[in-house]
């Protein structure tokens, strides 16, 4: 997962994990999120996804429209 920020607008990009393949899948589902507080970010980001205001079209996993630096496990859990 990775949660961005453009100007006033906050973005969630998650690649889930796909067990029958025993791999990401290769796109991240996004959509645009509340304001998140950094306190909303601490801990598990599972769910997250549930607090969005809107769903956007997925985009490939290296058509991201900025540079970003991992974070995590790199098992999704933020």
């Amino acid at each position: 997962m990775i949660v961005a920020r453009r100007g006033e607008e906050t973005f969630l990009f998650y690649s889930r994990f796909d067990e029958e393949l025993d791999d990401f899948i290769s796109y991240y589902e996004v959509w645009r999120m509340p304001w998140l507080e950094e306190g909303d970010l601490r801990g598990s980001w599972e769910g997250l996804e549930l607090w969005a205001l809107e769903r956007m079209p997925d985009i490939g996993l290296r058509e991201l429209p900025f540079p970003f630096v991992q974070r995590g496990s790199g098992r999704g859990d933020g």
